[in-house]
Order: structure tokens, then sequence, then C-alpha cells
């Protein structure tokens, strides 16, 4: 059903438009805890059903929704982990587990602007149906399990190494686990129904402190980026599974390539990776080498260089280089002072130093771990492959959720 799941992306605004029409007339109270603008309001709802879509395959057994014509949809387990995942991550919005019936009413409803054949309609109800019924049955359970939806944590304390970058410290007041590399959605006040995604720059401790890495880019992150001590955030379940996916690997070396500040979740995987390594526990396999790219536009803007300098003393087998694009920083860049000893490679395209000094040529095996905007990701993934990084040897983690429902996205992770 690769055909209709492009349909639906290409009408995804007149489709989001008329879901939300019917669903905000059956549950008013729905309206005030989404985003004031409607285009910020579940922008990534008909990519993600497309993407279930495209992965679902035709069955006999009908299903409630569908036009009693007994067409039904049958999901891979892969794909019904993720919806349900899904399920337990909404709950940070408010919204009992029931809502879900109704939102499957408004789902149905707003097909009418996609035109349609018969079959497709059928098809269509019987995936949504599944996907509803999914993620309700997922958020039942984790209210039932006690798991709690959300966390709120007061800001503690902010810096600013750059006019464009914030290091923010929230207390949460009691742990909140998480696995290194996995991302909290978060929204303040000063968002009202929007949420950033947001990495801990340092592994979960039973202190409840969490350390965030913000760049003043977009509104929403300009927002947090410009929070104080004193207000309180909302921080949604954690979520990602790079951790898993990097504890996978057998052997070789990984190289970590992180883009401004994608540099936190490195920095936390960096650190749980010693530390279990230390403490004698199982974190990446032990021979398994680690090399970290760091990459920025200039000198100032890598904001964390104490820190860095501070991690290669303590444990000197670690390799870690900056990058920067251009030798001067902007004017108005207003960093702080680098640490003694803060080296730099200059490249206008930073995957050259990082293929040049990776060692490809040892007959290793050689991973790569992408952090960052989706934009720096999706480009050193691009210049990887163009330069012959075969696609199952690079694993990446962006900010932008919506790319995680791209067509080729299951393919890839099958």
């Amino acid at each position: 059903m690769w055909e209709l799941g492009e349909h639906f992306r290409k009408y995804a605004d007149d489709y989001r438009d008329a879901v939300h029409e019917q669903f905000f007339l059956m549950v008013p109270e729905a309206r005030q805890v989404f985003s004031l603008s409607m285009q910020d309001t579940h922008r990534s709802m008909v990519h993600a059903l497309a993407w279930v879509i495209e992965h679902a395959e035709p069955s006999s057994a009908g299903t409630k929704a569908g036009s009693g014509t007994g067409v039904g949809a049958a999901l891979p387990e892969a794909v019904r982990e993720k919806i349900a995942q899904l399920g337990r991550d909404h709950r940070r919005h408010g919204f009992p587990a029931e809502v879900y019936a109704r939102f499957e009413e408004a789902l149905v409803t707003g097909l009418r602007v996609l035109a349609l054949t018969r079959y497709q309609y059928d098809f269509a109800c019987a995936v949504i149906h599944e996907v509803c019924a999914e993620m309700g049955t997922a958020a039942r359970e984790a209210d039932l399990a006690g798991e709690a939806p959300a966390y709120s944590g007061q800001v503690v304390a902010v810096e600013r190494p750059t006019r464009e970058t914030a290091v923010i410290r929230v207390e949460a007041g009691m742990p909140a686990d998480f696995e290194p590399g996995q991302y909290f959605p978060v929204t303040t006040q000063y968002l009202p129904g929007q949420w950033r995604m947001l990495t801990p720059a340092q592994p979960s401790d039973a202190t409840g402190q969490l350390v965030f890495h913000v760049a003043a880019v977009g509104a929403a992150s300009r927002s947090l980026a410009h929070t104080k001590p004193g207000d309180w955030w909302t921080l949604g379940r954690p979520t990602g599974s790079i951790w898993q996916d990097l504890r996978a690997l057998r052997g070789g070396r990984l190289v970590i390539v992180a883009y401004g500040t994608g540099w936190a979740a490195a920095r936390c995987l960096a650190l749980a990776a010693r530390q279990a390594a230390d403490a004698g526990e199982e974190g990446l396999a032990k021979n398994l080498s680690l090399q970290i790219f760091a990459v920025a536009d200039s000198p100032g803007a890598h904001y964390d260089t104490h820190f860095q300098q501070n991690l290669t003393a303590l444990y000197p087998d670690l390799s870690l280089r900056r990058i920067i694009r251009q030798e001067n920083d902007p004017w108005l860049l207003g960093a702080r002072p680098l640490a003694d000893a803060a080296t730099h490679t200059l490249s206008p395209d930073p995957t050259d130093v990082v293929i040049n000094e990776a060692e490809l040529s040892t007959g290793t095996p050689t991973y790569f771990a992408l952090f960052g905007s989706a934009e720096e990701v999706a480009e050193g993934r691009r210049g990887l492959e163009k330069r012959g990084i075969g696609k199952q040897w690079i694993l990446s983690h962006s900010w932008g959720r919506d790319r995680e429902w791209l067509p080729k996205d299951y393919a890839a992770q099958s």
C-alpha cells in the first residue's frame, strides 16, 4: 500500500485539518491542550499514519472500523511496538485511554477529503482501527502499571556559553530513569501545546537532575533557551533506542559525529560507557573502541571545551576531535573563552575529516552514529554514503521527529 501512503502524504494538511475539525467538535476541551497554531498541532500525525499504511498488509479479518466488507489490516510486530510506544508517550497530554475511540472516529470522518476508492477507504479504516486500539491498550496498561505519564521539573540553573546556546539544569524531584541518548518531550507555560525533544547531557542518576543543551534555533527552542531559574517544565516519558542499538554492536570501532548541541547526546553516551566500564558493568562492548568528532560552525560554538578536555584527560584512550567550518567566530556570538589547549580542525565539509581520520582501511568494522539537528544529520548521512559508507553502518539520531516516518525508515531497520 505504498501508493496509498504517498496519497496521504500528498494531502497531509487537508486531512489533518479535517481530522481536527471533527475531533475538536467531539472533544472541545482537547483544543486547549494543543498548540495555538494549528500548523504546529499534530505535525507528524498524517506522516505517521501513512508510514503504518505502507507497512500494513491486507487481511481477510475485517474490523469494526471497516465498512462490513471484511477488509482488515495486519501490522508487523515492530510496527505495533512503535505504535504502542506512541500510546505510552501521548499520555503526557492528559487524555484518558478512552479518548482513542473518539479519535478513531475523527480519523475515519476525515477520510472524506482524500477521494479514496472504496477498497482504499476500507483498508484505511482498518489500519486506523488497529492503530487506535493499539495506542489505547498501551496507554491503559501503562496507567495500570503505575507508570508516570510525565514529570514536572524546576529549572535550577542556566548557563549561556554563547548567545545561541543554553545549558539548562532541571530538577525533577524524583529519579527520571532513561537510557543514554534517549530524548524527553519538553514543554513549558511559554509553549502551550508545543513539545521540543531534548536529550540529557549526562546519564540518569538517583538525584532526578537533568542537564539539557539547547540551541536557540526556531521559536520553540528559542523560548526554552531563554528560560530562567524558577521556571517549571513538563517532561514526557523518555523514548529512543540508540543505546540498545549501540549495545548490540559486538566489536569494532564506533565513530560518533555530534553536530552542534548533538554533543549533549554524545557526551551522555561517552559518560555512560565509561561509567559502566569503570564499575565492571555491561555498557558498550569491551572490544568496541570509541571515537568522537564534535562539529560546530566556528571555534566559540564549541561551548563545552572545558568538560571535553577534562574527559580526555580522565580517559586518555578516548579519541575526541573538534571540527569547525569557519576559522573566525561571528561578531555577535558572545562565546566564552575556550579551554587551554583546545584545538580544532578547519574543514568546510566535516565529513572529509571524519573519513580521513576514522582509519577505515584497517579491516575493523566501523560504525557511525550521527547526532544533531535533522538537517545536519541528513547532510552527514549523505556525505558518508557518497564516500562509500553503506547504510547498514550508519545510525542516526536527530531532533526532527517527522523524519521517523519516512517510507524508507522501516525498511532500513528491518
